[in-house]
């Protein structure tokens, strides 16, 4: 008698289907789990273990016949399990092959959608040749717009900030409001040369912290000692470098120690007699800061662009160069459309820059010292002061 089975091992079980989730979860699993519950339950039927009946026991006079009823009886449960067996094999196999041809559906169907959606996708030209949407329509019939009427065309285009400074032909009170505009305490100071010659300030004549801007200075007086002979452009001055050297340096990099041993050859007083030749009624160098004004620098380069300080052409040209070599162009260099030779400084939230602008269509001086501000806001002064002027 073939021994029955009381449920598939484990290892005749589908592997995990797609997505991890456990292929037995599906309908046929389920269904196989109920076909052999149900063998289960006919293996262990009363009929397998069937007594001999209390008559049949208490019947003494045909004993044997009744072996052999019990016998038969035991022979066709036999063959009733077998085919029971057989019918529960057949069918395990049926749900285990449906099992399989569910699975590869599942691992073909990805493909299928792929190809679906690529059927159904539009080709490029038919989407050039849907109009695009009237972007006035909103996209949300439900938004608070939705029931607005509609804009004026008119009052629909940007409007220009009332506060917005523009330019009427009084320069001052333009400045006042640029500077006003921008964050941070600042003061500026614009010189045309040529051309209608407008000048124009804002704090112009406060004394401010200077930072390295009073190195314009301090170049000044070495080339009135170099030209009056009382230096020499081959002295040695700071870490191996000559007078020469350090005199650029000093401009284009604003390399502090070749300006501090300048410094301490003009000396303070010396410094002082300077800013005064210059016409700088603000400016004085004190221990602790130099300081200046926004009309001094002004004042100071237009008198260099123009010749009239007191050096000579070949002393002028190598000043011009060295601030045109200089390499900070955050500021007025940032918002010109023109060459700007300019001289920066900045310390302690301190942002200065001084220069000589020559645009296209003329020249002039601007200088703009702040404090608190940014270049940004050097930058874009600049820019407003140049579309003033031009």
């Amino acid at each position: 008698m073939d021994t029955i089975k009381p449920m598939l091992p484990r290892e005749n079980l589908p592997h995990r289907g797609p997505g991890g989730r456990p292929a037995r979860h599906g309908f046929a699993y389920r269904a196989l789990g109920l076909a052999t519950a149900a063998l289960l339950m006919t293996a262990c039927s009363p009929a397998v273990f069937h007594p001999v009946s209390t008559q049949d026991a208490g019947s003494s006079a045909a004993p044997s016949s009744a072996h052999e009823q019990h016998k038969q009886e035991l022979v066709a449960e036999e063959e009733r399990l077998a085919s029971g067996q057989a019918e529960a094999e057949a069918q395990r196999q049926r749900l285990e092959d449906e099992t399989d041809e569910e699975e590869s559906a599942d691992a073909e169907d990805p493909v299928e959608d792929e190809d679906q959606a690529e059927a159904e996708a539009p080709d490029e030209e038919d989407l050039r040749a849907v109009p695009a949407p009237d972007e006035s329509t909103p996209e949300d019939p439900d938004s608070e717009d939705s029931d607005a009427a509609p804009e004026d065309p008119e009052q629909s285009q940007p409007a220009t900030p009332a506060d917005t400074p523009s330019f009427t032909g009084d320069l001052d009170s333009y400045l006042d409001e640029l500077v006003a505009f921008h964050p941070g305490d600042i003061s500026i100071s614009v010189a045309e040369l040529g051309g209608q010659g407008r000048t124009g300030s804002s704090a112009g004549a406060e004394s401010r912290v200077s930072a390295s801007t009073y190195k314009v200075y301090v170049a000044y007086g070495i080339l009135s000692r170099v030209e009056s002979g009382e230096m020499d452009w081959d002295d040695p001055i700071e870490g191996g470098r000559d007078r020469a050297t350090c005199f650029a340096d000093m401009i284009s990099v604003s390399d502090n120690p070749c300006a501090d041993a300048f410094r301490g050859e003009l000396g303070w007083e010396g410094l002082r007699d300077i800013a005064a030749d210059t016409g700088g009624p603000a400016t004085d160098f004190i221990p602790a800061y130099a300081r200046s004004s926004a009309n001094d620098l002004t004042a100071f380069m237009t008198r260099l662009e123009s010749g009239s300080l007191d050096i000579s052409a070949e002393g002028r040209s190598r000043l011009l160069d060295a601030l045109e070599s200089n390499i900070f162009r955050d500021g007025i260099d940032a918002g010109s459309a023109g060459s700007v030779l300019n001289k920066v400084g900045f310390i302690d939230g301190y942002l200065n820059d001084t220069g000589i602008v020559r645009h296209p269509e003329g020249t002039y001086v601007l200088s703009i010292m702040s404090d608190g501000s940014d270049w940004d806001s050097i930058s874009t002064l600049t820019r407003d002061v140049e579309a003033a002027l031009y």
